[in-house]
């Protein structure tokens, strides 16, 4: 009886790692007992053939979300800035672990409460949820996603604050800018990688209109964005 509930406790074990993986789109459970508030981030996007016909592609996806609750000394990115090699991997590859490993050192220094970390969206799919904790001392948030397939472009949010005038927001619409992280000079979704050398400033996604429908982070036209994030305080 005791080597079966090992056998087992391994199987379980292993099955765990297995649905991990970096730049998979997966997330683990965020520890959220000292956090003074908590929210809900829902992602959804309105990245569709009919809303941005122009070389959409089949498989269009956004790898799984990565990012931190912080204070005014730490930034995720920022547009006119060069983006940092966990920004890179990311919006290449949609690989988290670089990224995590330099939250990890904001969370050393003090300048970060905790690590965001959710799942995409797949083709098959338009929204996805996550859960994150936040404290008074990090009262800001910044996210990010891939947008792929793509060069080198993402989405997401930069120190958004949530505790605002001495109290918790308690829900927030955010409409979503599309950015290109300079470090691949790509001008399709599905262009051949092609860096950028030496690297540019993180900018708002800006194509000619015969290879993408995006002007300045958003539809040239319409001036629709690519999706929303809506937070949402649930304790």
């Amino acid at each position: 009886m005791k080597m079966f509930k090992f056998i087992a406790l391994s199987l379980f074990v292993l099955g765990l790692s297995a649905c991990g993986g970096d730049g998979d789109g997966s997330g683990s459970t965020p520890d959220l007992s000292d956090s003074d508030a908590v929210y809900e981030l829902e992602f959804k996007t309105n990245w569709t053939a009919a809303n941005f016909a122009t070389n959409f592609p089949s498989d269009r996806h956004f790898s799984g979300l990565i990012g931190l609750t912080h204070n005014s000394n730490a930034k995720l990115f920022e547009a006119g800035t060069l983006a940092s090699n966990g920004i890179v991997s990311m919006a290449e590859t949609g690989a988290k672990g670089t990224l995590k490993a330099e939250i990890e050192g904001l969370q050393n220094q003090g300048d970060s409460h905790s690590t965001v970390d959710g799942g995409g969206i797949p083709a098959s799919a338009s929204s996805v949820t996550l859960t994150f904790g936040i404290s008074q001392d990090h009262p800001l948030v910044s996210v990010v996603t891939m947008i792929a397939p793509s060069p080198d472009w993402f989405t997401g949010i930069n120190s958004v604050p949530l505790f605002v005038d001495g109290k918790w927001v308690e829900e927030l619409e955010i409409q979503l800018i599309s950015y290109d992280a300079g470090s691949d000079s790509g001008v399709t979704f599905s262009s051949a990688n092609l860096a950028t050398t030496p690297r540019a400033t993180v900018t708002k996604l800006t194509t000619d209109r015969v290879d993408t429908d995006f002007e300045n982070g958003v539809h040239a036209v319409t001036s629709q964005s690519i999706g929303t994030f809506t937070l949402k305080k649930v304790n």
